[in-house]
């Protein structure tokens, strides 16, 4: 398994000033790839089984499963899924943070999310605005 910097380090090209330098797109492909290689680790590391045979056969399969869950979930549900799944991304670096918001585009709507710090100090999806 890679990690963040290998990934990142696989992007980099070399600015006209000799600097190591990545664009936004070569950016979104490092996120995406580690989003990616973070979801297979997650279903190899917590895969179901059913009579002692995997419930998934590989991580392909699992995606698909999802997918057919996500088109069964109610509007609301699908956007906290979704912010559920990509809020690392934006969690806020400042510790006295007790709210935060962030906005992504799913099936071609776009949603702004809200969060709020439980008495635990974890981020709970507080609702769309």
């Amino acid at each position: 398994m890679k990690s963040k910097e290998e990934i990142l380090n696989s992007y980099y090209s070399q600015g006209a000033d000799g600097m190591p330098e990545i664009t936004a797109d070569n950016l979104l492909k490092a996120m995406e790839e580690y989003r990616l290689q973070a979801e297979e680790a997650a279903f190899n590391a917590a895969r179901e089984f059913n009579a002692n045979q995997p419930a998934f056969a590989t991580f392909a399969d699992y995606q698909v499963s999802l997918l057919s869950q996500i088109k069964q979930l109610p509007k609301e549900d699908t956007v906290q899924l979704v912010a559920d799944s990509i809020i690392e991304q934006f969690l806020p670096d400042n510790p006295n943070e007790h709210t935060f918001e962030f906005s992504f585009k799913t099936e071609g709507v776009n949603y702004t999310v809200i969060y709020r710090r439980n008495p635990q100090n974890q981020w709970e999806y507080a609702g769309k605005k």
